[in-house]
């Protein structure tokens, strides 16, 4: 896998609305997260943030993939519940991309196909639904 390999990237791209009563310290995870607020005053117990790069995760790039490396999470006033936007590829070593969906899903209020993610030497992405409280890689 990925593990032993030095330097391979793995590119994530991926979008989905949060429940509504998604929890205040989830919102502000994800702030700090996209790069938006200061480092959280509590850490969830989740396995993600005993990984190497949750940190900046969501902010890492490489040149191995075009476009712009860009996670938005925002307010919307339409939908009444924050978006989250990701675009971003780092050295998924502790399996950082997986542990996030897993810690994601029970907040989002999207179901079906959120996104993709690609190993850099792979020209086919990996599919991401979420169906039913799982995360499903096809």
């Amino acid at each position: 896998g990925a593990r032993e390999v030095m330097g391979m990237y793995t590119e994530l791209v991926m979008a989905c609305k949060l429940k509504k009563n998604a929890p205040e310290d989830v919102v502000e995870m994800l702030k700090y997260m996209v790069g938006d607020s200061e480092y959280p005053a509590a850490i969830p117990t989740h396995d993600l943030f005993k990984t190497d790069r949750w940190k900046f995760m969501l902010r890492c790039d490489s040149y191995y993939f075009d476009g712009d490396t860009n996670s938005t999470f925002r307010y919307d006033d339409i939908r009444k519940s924050y978006v989250l936007t990701i675009r971003c590829n780092l050295k998924n070593y502790c399996d950082e991309i997986e542990e996030f969906l897993n810690w994601i899903i029970p907040y989002s209020n999207t179901n079906g196909f959120v996104g993709y993610s690609r190993y850099e030497e792979s020209e086919t992405p990996t599919l991401i639904y979420f169906n039913e409280g799982k995360v499903e890689l096809t």
